[in-house]
C-alpha cells in the first residue's frame, strides 16, 4: 500500500531530484481506495493533482504542471512544440518530430510529456513514444501521444 509519507519520493523519482524539496507535503491530500486501501487520486491545496493507474503509474493532471513548473528540475519533463502546431495540438492532436522545438532530458518511452507553447503556456499532456535523444536525432513520425486540456482552470 502507498503511504502519503512516500510522497517525496514519488515526487523526486517522477520529476528530478530535489522536487519535493520545493513543494509543501503537508498540503497534500489523499483519496483512498475503499477496496484496496491504495491511494487513488492525489490533491495538493485542494486541487486534484494526479491519479495513480492501476498499473501503479501516475497519471498527472494540468493542475500538476502548475504546481510544479517553478521547481528547478521540472523543465526536463517538458517539450516545446513549433507555434504552427500550437492550435493542433490544442485540438487533441498528437506532436510529431517535426514539431518539437525543445524536450527536456526526463522525457522518456513511456513517460508523461507536459506540452507547451513558444510563450510557455500549457496545451497539453501527452506519453511519450520514443525518447528525447530519439527526437532529437529523427526527422519525422509521431513522438507524443497527446491528451488535448480544453477549459482548465489554472487558478
Amino acid at each position: 500500500m502507498r503511504k502519503l509519507k512516500d510522497l517525496p519520493y514519488i515526487l523526486d523519482y517522477v520529476y528530478g531530484r530535489s522536487t519535493s524539496e520545493e513543494v509543501d507535503i503537508k498540503k497534500f491530500k489523499a483519496l483512498i481506495s475503499k477496496r484496496t486501501g491504495k491511494i487513488k487520486q492525489l490533491f495538493y491545496k485542494d486541487k486534484l493533482f494526479g491519479t495513480f493507474r492501476s498499473n501503479g503509474s501516475f497519471a498527472p493532471t494540468p493542475y500538476t504542471y502548475y504546481a510544479l513548473y517553478k521547481t528547478k528540475n521540472f523543465k526536463q519533463n517538458t517539450m516545446i512544440v513549433k507555434e504552427d502546431a500550437v492550435v493542433h495540438i490544442k485540438d487533441g492532436s498528437s506532436v510529431f518530430v517535426r514539431n518539437v522545438e525543445k524536450i527536456g532530458r526526463n522525457n522518456l518511452v513511456g513517460s508523461d510529456v507536459f506540452v507547451l507553447e513558444p510563450n510557455g503556456t500549457l496545451i497539453g499532456i501527452g506519453r511519450s513514444t520514443i525518447s528525447f535523444e530519439q527526437i532529437e536525432h529523427f526527422k519525422s513520425g509521431l513522438c507524443v501521444k497527446s491528451r488535448a486540456i480544453k477549459d482548465w482552470d489554472s487558478d
